[in-house]
C-alpha cells in the first residue's frame, strides 16, 4: 500500500549531500518515504559538471519523483537554492502529483555582481571558484565544490531567469524560507517568488542569522521544524 505522502529532497548548485541530508532523520522518524537524488554532475568532482545542462537536472529530479510515486500517493518537494528552482519547475509540470513545495533560499537572483556577465566569462574562463562561507556562519567551509565549470554556472544562472518568468503558473501550496543574511542569493528573490506565484496557499518565513546554506547553519532546527510542519499539514486527514 502506498504512503499518503512522500518527500523529494533536492540539493543546490555544486552542493554535496550534507547540505540537505539533515532532514532525513526527521523524515525517517515520521515514517515518510523520500528520495534525495544527486542531480547530474554533483557529489563527485567538479569536472563532471562539464557539459551538464539545466535540462539534465530537471530530468534527474523528474526521474526521482517518478520513482518516489511508486511508494507515495503525492509528494512534497523540498529544494535548496538551485533545487528550489527545480521544485518550482516541477510544480508547474507535475502539479497533479504534488502536495506542495518548500523552497529554501531559492536561487532566483544571484548576488554576485559578476553573475550577469557569466556568458562572456564562460568564453575565456573555463572554471570559476566558489566563494568561502561568509564569516559568522556555523558551517565554516562551504559544503560544495571549491570550483565549478563556468558554463555550468551559466546554466544555473539562466535557470533562475527562466523560472522567474513562470512564477504565475505555480499553483501548488508553497512555503518559502529565506535568510536576510544570505550573501550568495539576493534575499529579495524569495519575496519575488511569494508575490508572483499563482498559489493561494503560501507563506514566507524570514530568518536572521543563517547564511545561504540554511539547512546546516545556526537556525537549521527551525528550518527543519518548518519543513516538517508543512509536510505534515499536506497529509490527508485520517478517517475516523
Amino acid at each position: 500500500m502506498k504512503q499518503p505522502i512522500g518527500v523529494l529532497l533536492l540539493h543546490g548548485f555544486t552542493g554535496l549531500p550534507e547540505t540537505v541530508d539533515g532532514l532525513i532523520p526527521h523524515l525517517k522518524a515520521a515514517g515518510i518515504p523520500f528520495r534525495m537524488p544527486a542531480m547530474r554532475g554533483h557529489w563527485t568532482q567538479p569536472r563532471d559538471l562539464v557539459g551538464v545542462t539545466a535540462k539534465d537536472w530537471l530530468e534527474d529530479a523528474t526521474a526521482a519523483l517518478d520513482d518516489l510515486l511508486v511508494e507515495a500517493e503525492r509528494v512534497v518537494l523540498v529544494g535548496l537554492s538551485m533545487g528550489a528552482l527545480i521544485t518550482l519547475q516541477l510544480a508547474i509540470s507535475r502539479e497533479a502529483d504534488l502536495a506542495g513545495v518548500v523552497a529554501v533560499a531559492p536561487a532566483l537572483r544571484v548576488a554576485d555582481p559578476l553573475a550577469p556577465y557569466c556568458h562572456l566569462m564562460a568564453k575565456v574562463v573555463p572554471y570559476w571558484w566558489m566563494p568561502p562561507a561568509p564569516k559568522g556562519t556555523a558551517y565554516g567551509t562551504a559544503k560544495n565544490y571549491a570550483i565549478f565549470p563556468t558554463k555550468a554556472f551559466v546554466e544555473f544562472y539562466e535557470l533562475g531567469r527562466e523560472v522567474e518568468t513562470l512564477l504565475d503558473k505555480v499553483k501548488v501550496p508553497i512555503r518559502i524560507l529565506v535568510s536576510k543574511a544570505d550573501k550568495t542569493i539576493k534575499p529579495e528573490s524569495s519575496q519575488v517568488i511569494y508575490d508572483r506565484v499563482g498559489s493561494t496557499d503560501k507563506d514566507l518565513h524570514w530568518f536572521e542569522r543563517s547564511g545561504h546554506e540554511m539547512m546546516i547553519d545556526w537556525e537549521k532546527d527551525r528550518v527543519f521544524d518548518l519543513i516538517m510542519d508543512f509536510v505534515r499539514t499536506r497529509q490527508p486527514a485520517q478517517a475516523s
